[in-house]
């Protein structure tokens, strides 16, 4: 396992302990097409696991289209397109 499948793997982990399977498979999903298709650069990865698991799970929690989730997280995570 790398870091990166580590990382995802304790936001999941926290997900599936605190709302359930199902809902944590659901709530997940953009932060997982946003990795698996490439679109998340290691910057982006790097900012996103500096911050707690249970913090970046209740942004996916708290639900809507993928764009309005991502965009959530990287607004919470301080992030721009540039990496900075």
């Amino acid at each position: 396992m790398n870091w990166i499948d580590a990382g995802l793997w304790k936001i999941k982990l926290f997900m599936m302990k605190k709302y359930g399977t199902d809902c944590a498979y659901r709530d997940f999903a953009p932060l997982e097409w946003y990795v698996s298709t490439g679109r998340a650069s290691t910057f982006f990865l790097r900012k996103l696991f500096e911050y707690k698991p249970y913090m970046i799970a209740r942004k996916l929690h708290e639900g809507g289209s993928y764009d309005e989730v991502l965009q959530r997280i990287k607004k919470y995570i301080v992030w721009n397109q540039k990496g900075e």
